[in-house]
Parts: structure tokens; sequence; C-alpha cells
């Protein structure tokens, strides 16, 4: 981006604190007057034909959690949406998205709009995220994204065979729900695909490239309490819309040159995540472990993607799945970031029709 002389005092600190926030959620922010001197209004004027990115809605249940929230959900039913294209139909099939940190179930666009009509689409906002309320923050653990993750299967009238989609912390989600319920996978969930996820370790990472992972995870809790204090300057570092944020979601979020309308559709998610939110999960990620899922994933059909480029849940990870699931459909894609799902949903979606055609496959063997 060339040269820039370095802001001074507490713009520098704002920031440096906002991009240490920004990039914990899955943003970045470089600093207020960043943004006045190096981005101009006119780099996303070209674009592609516009997706309704936020258009596909459906009703779905009250789902209550085990420490009663409720959260958003949407069924898309199976006779109400006419398929796109001439894909094989699976009526007997539930598919299930769980969405990751700082994002809701709009992530999954490409998708829900690929198997509409297919199979019976089950998405949720994770609590504290998109339509879902926010939670007290002591609960805003893996463990309890699983139990949550237990309600929805357990009240959207799930009777299946199952597929689960995780991506980034709703892969988490779906192993520490393979962990902790073993007996659901195999008769229940036929099949689980992992989108640019982690099983473990996180706390050793670090998205800032000369900052170690044990030091990023240090700082972050503390820098996340200060920039509470100060939320109307972080916020219009991060608001959706604006060129600093495009620039900071394009650079962190994918690895290749993408329609504009991507960028402003994650940009949006990610402004929509109060630093609360962000806050009350973090921890979440030095703690994680699902190690232990894996044997029990080793029993149904598995996918797994990653993105070379991911800095946020990075490709190390990704072949960490792959060597503990030598069973499953890997997929690794060059010049991808996190957003692999946006980025590269031709080639996710072809992932996941391959193992619907498995799961059904099985599913007719068996009856």
């Amino acid at each position: 981006m060339g040269r820039h002389r370095e802001p001074g005092g507490l713009a520098r600190a704002v920031g440096v604190f906002a991009g240490l926030t920004a990039l914990a959620a899955g943003g970045v922010a470089a600093g207020l007057e960043l943004e006045r001197r190096i981005v101009g209004r006119g780099s996303r004027d070209r674009d592609v034909p516009a997706e309704d990115f936020f258009g596909l809605r459906s009703d779905g249940p009250a789902v209550t959690t085990s420490d009663g929230l409720v959260l958003h959900t949407e069924v898309d039913e199976l006779a109400d949406h006419q398929p796109l294209g001439d894909g094989p139909v699976y009526p007997e099939l539930t598919v299930v998205m769980v969405h990751g940190y700082a994002l809701s179930l709009d992530c999954f666009h490409f998708q829900r709009k690929h198997l509409r009509g297919r199979a019976r689409l089950v998405l949720y906002d994770q609590r504290s995220h998109g339509r879902s309320p926010m939670a007290d923050p002591k609960s805003c653990r893996i463990d309890q994204l699983g139990d949550d993750l237990l309600a929805v299967l357990q009240q959207t009238g799930v009777t299946g065979p199952v597929v689960l989609i995780g991506h980034s912390m709703g892969g988490m989600t779906v192993m520490n729900l393979a962990r902790r319920h073993p007996e659901l996978f195999g008769d229940l969930v036929a099949g689980v695909v992992l989108l640019s996820t982690s099983p473990a370790d996180l706390g050793e990472h670090s998205p800032i490239r000369g900052i170690p992972g044990r030091a990023f995870s240090r700082v972050v809790p503390p820098t996340l309490a200060l920039l509470n204090r100060v939320p109307e300057l972080v916020t219009r570092s991060r608001r959706a819309g604006s060129d600093l944020g495009f620039v900071a979601t394009k650079q962190l979020a994918f690895g290749t040159e993408v329609p504009p309308s991507y960028v402003e559709f994650v940009s949006e998610m990610l402004a929509e995540t109060s630093l609360q939110v962000v806050a009350d999960f973090y921890p979440a990620f030095s703690e994680l472990d699902e190690i232990a899922a894996f044997p029990v994933l080793a029993g149904v059909e598995t996918a797994v993607v990653g993105g070379q480029d991911d800095t946020i849940t990075p490709i190390e990870h990704t072949e960490v799945i792959i060597g503990l699931l030598p069973g499953a459909d890997a997929l690794v894609l060059e010049n991808s970031g996190h957003m692999a799902l946006i980025e590269h949903h031709l080639q996710v979606d072809e992932v996941i029709d391959a193992l619907l055609v498995r799961v059904e496959r099985n599913r007719r063997e068996a009856a």
C-alpha cells in the first residue's frame, strides 16, 4: 500500500488496539488516521451483479437451550423451494449448518442457495450472534455451543439421516457434539463437513505476523477491555461500508481478488458483532481441545476443506484434521482465506454434494 507516516498519540494507540480486536473477531482495523490517508472511496466501485446476501429467509421453531436462551432458527423445508439446476434431491436427509465466530447463519448464503429444494435445511444463529439474544459471558464456551447444537437437533424436527456442516467455530461446535454425544453419530448424524476450522491449540496461533501466538492470546483480553471503554472510536473503524473495514476484511478473510460485494457481505456480518461478544468468546479458543472427537467422526462420512492462506484457522490445523480423518474427502484450496465457503463456494459446494451422495448411498444400502 506504499509508505505512510505512523499515526501518532491516541490515534496510533486506538489503531493498534482496534487492529488486535478486529483480528480476534475475524475483521481488522488499522486505525482511524490510516483510513483517511491511504484508502480511496473509489476502491470498490467495480462489482459483479449483486447477490441478495441477506435475502434468503425462512421461518423456524424457537429453540430453547439448556440454560434458557431462545435461539433464532430457520428451516428451509424441501417442499417450499424449487432446486437450482438438475442436481439430485434427498427427501430423507436434513442438512444442519453451523456458523462461526462473529458471523451469522447468513454466511452459508451460497450453500443454502445451492441446496434449497434438494434437502431439508436447518440453520441457526449461535448464541450472542446474528438474531439470537446475548448470552451470559460465562456460557460462551464450546461445550455450551455443543449443547446448543444438540438442542437444535432435538427441537427442529430432525429425524435423520443428518449432515452437519460447520465453519470455523461451527466446526468446533460439531466436534464438541461428537466428543460429548458419540451415540448420535452413525444412527442420527450420518455425515460431517468441516470448513476452515481447528481441533485444538488455537491459543498457540497469532493472525498477526511477528506476534507469537501466546503473546497475542495474552494481549487480546486487556485490549478488549480497554476498547470497550472507547466504543465510538472502534465502531467507526469497524463499521460496515467504511473503506478501512472493507480493505481490512478483504485482507483477512480472502486470499484472492473476490467481487467487492463478497467483502461487503462479510464486513457487514463482522460489524454486527459487538466488542462484548468478541470478548466473551475469545477465551474459548485458547481452551479448545476437541481431538477426542475424531474417533467418533471417523465412523461417519466426512469431508474437510481448508484454505492455504487462512490466517484465522491456519492450514496446519486443517492438515491435522486430515491426518485424524484418513477416510475423509479432503480439499486444500490454494489462494484461499478463512471464508472459503464464500470465496470458493463452487468448490465447497462440490465437496458437500459428493458427501451427500455418499450419505444417501449408505442410507439406501442400509434400508
